[in-house]
């Protein structure tokens, strides 16, 4: 198990159509192993860099304010917040 602090997810918004979710990643976090059930859209609200790990090591993803990301439904990974600061991120899953 990590010692590392936990993302922290709030929902936003949950409906018929969408879930929307507010992510803080504390700086050293991380979201542990998990897999959608849903595709999803990744908005940062900064530009930060994370650690995506798949299990084939981690790779740097950096990213940029207010641009969005589209993830496909299925893929397990870890994300790392790496860095000294924490970020956040908006997740909208699409039902």
């Amino acid at each position: 198990m990590s010692e590392r602090p936990l993302l922290a997810i709030s929902e936003q918004i949950n409906n018929e159509r969408t879930c929307v979710n507010h992510l803080l990643f504390p700086a050293g976090g991380e979201s542990q192993w998990h897999r959608h059930d849903r595709d999803y859209v990744i908005v940062p609200m900064q530009d930060c860099q994370l650690e995506i790990d798949t299990g084939e090591g981690a790779k740097t993803v950096p990213m940029k304010a207010g641009e969005c990301y589209f993830r496909y439904a299925g893929v397990e990974h870890n994300v790392i917040n790496n860095t000294d600061q924490d970020i956040v991120l908006i997740e909208v899953e699409i039902k």
